[in-house]
């Protein structure tokens, strides 16, 4: 009689690193961005006070900088993606890294208005810059499944990076004292140059240029992401669906505590989900995204499941109890579930679809669709879920979602850059 020896139980080493990106250059940016994401957790939760309590502007002067300056940086984000390809993903981001630490490192002697707005200006044009130069970066250190696979990783490095920049920061916010936002401030500015560290033991890639001239007998033209019409629609539907982001840090908050009866907390306990569920299934989930038809099928999934949380939102106005807290949790688990397959549909899309000597022009101009729907999002969501028709106002959005979503597969047929096939991959 055969039998069969159990499987040997890997050790937790094994586990370890089969949970890592590869070694190399993903581990590396990895390691970069989860750096630069704990800074990114320490600004969100205090750059509000910072300004208002030690730099002594109003909310409205804030707003109004950080508003406008959001804005115009969309400017920045194809020319300076360009940047990219010309000087090579690497130092171009390390450059705009620097800048980003100056900037930031200036703000803490800024007093007035003028100078405010104009740091802010400089900080966004790069935090702009930084996001094309990262996406060229991302496509220099695999093919196919493999920039998928690590894109998801950085985004799962995002929510534990921003996670840890946020718990940190809770004892300062707690004492409130201009010292400790000082000192905050000047941590997250450190963290920049510190984020570069790891980027100065990558293979520097060979020159843009050069690879173009290898690759593509046609060279075209220097500004190819702009003719483009297949990208630029795969674009404005992937930034349509990126207004789900804003619903959970903007709407969310106001919704459960003027529009339901829920408990507080519960704000707290959906972000939670959302976080958890992002770095639990992420890489899971964009599995077969290297694929143009697969990655268009996630995203026409994402704004299915986004209808459906919208509609469940929907339902929760005026409802208290078991049966709010049930809903309003089937919400937020509804919406990461968009979320999920959002990313993983962009993430393919937006590197397949792309020329591999242009990628920094190609993700600038990607950028601008999420960039955009940042923007606009406060307005929109406020006029729609938060105004005198919730209700009708949630099932509106969904149906925008839903929309965008189901259009993905026919933007493939559209016809893109000249001299590429529809549908082609990358």
């Amino acid at each position: 009689m055969t039998t069969t020896a159990p499987p040997t139980p890997r050790r937790p080493r094994a586990l370890l690193t089969a949970a890592l990106p590869a070694p190399g250059a993903p581990r590396l940016l990895a390691l970069s961005w989860l750096i630069k994401t704990v800074g990114s957790g320490l600004y969100l939760t205090t750059s509000t006070l910072f300004f208002t309590r030690v730099v002594g502007l109003p909310v409205h002067q804030v707003a109004t900088a950080l508003t406008t300056a959001g804005i115009a940086a969309l400017a920045g984000a194809v020319p300076l993606g360009k940047l990219a390809d010309r000087y090579g993903p690497r130092r171009t981001y390390t450059a705009l890294l620097a800048i980003q630490f100056a900037t930031m490192a200036a703000l803490a002697f800024a007093r007035t208005f003028p100078v405010f707005a104009g740091l802010i200006l400089v900080f966004l044009l790069a935090e702009q810059g930084s996001t094309a130069a990262r996406g060229a970066l991302v496509a220099t250190a695999g093919e196919g499944a493999e920039r998928v696979r690590l894109r998801a990783y950085l985004r799962v490095v995002t929510n534990i990076g921003i996670t840890i920049g946020a718990a940190a920061s809770a004892l300062v916010i707690q004492a409130d004292s201009k010292t400790g936002y000082m000192v905050l401030l000047w941590c997250t500015a450190l963290t920049y140059p510190a984020a570069a560290v790891p980027l100065r033991r990558l293979r520097a890639p060979k020159p843009e240029p050069e690879l173009a001239a290898e690759k593509s007998p046609r060279r075209g033209s220097g500004w190819q992401v702009l003719r483009d019409r297949r990208y630029a629609v795969i674009t404005l539907i992937c930034g349509v669906l990126s207004l789900q982001a804003q619903v959970l840090s903007f709407a969310v908050p106001l919704w459960v505590l003027e529009h339901t009866e829920a408990p507080r907390v519960l704000v707290s306990a959906m972000v939670t989900v959302n976080t958890v569920m992002v770095i639990c299934l992420q890489i899971r989930f964009s599995r077969g995204a290297e694929d143009n038809a697969r990655a268009a099928a996630m995203c026409r999934a994402a704004g299915l499941a986004l209808l459906a949380s919208c509609a469940l939102a929907s339902f929760t106005a005026g409802l208290s109890g078991w049966q709010a807290v049930t809903l309003l949790l089937l919400f937020a688990a509804a919406l990461t579930l968009g979320e999920l397959w959002l990313s993983a549909g962009s993430f393919g899309l937006s590197f397949n679809l792309a020329p591999d000597h242009m990628h920094g022009q190609y993700q600038g101009f990607f950028s601008l669709g999420r960039g955009t729907a940042t923007a606009l999002a406060p307005a929109l969501i406020a006029t729609l879920c938060l105004g005198d028709h919730p209700r009708v106002g949630w099932l509106v959005l969904g149906t925008l979602f839903a929309a965008a979503g189901v259009a993905a597969p026919w933007a493939l047929r559209v016809r893109g850059a000249p001299g590429r096939t529809p549908g082609a991959h990358a």
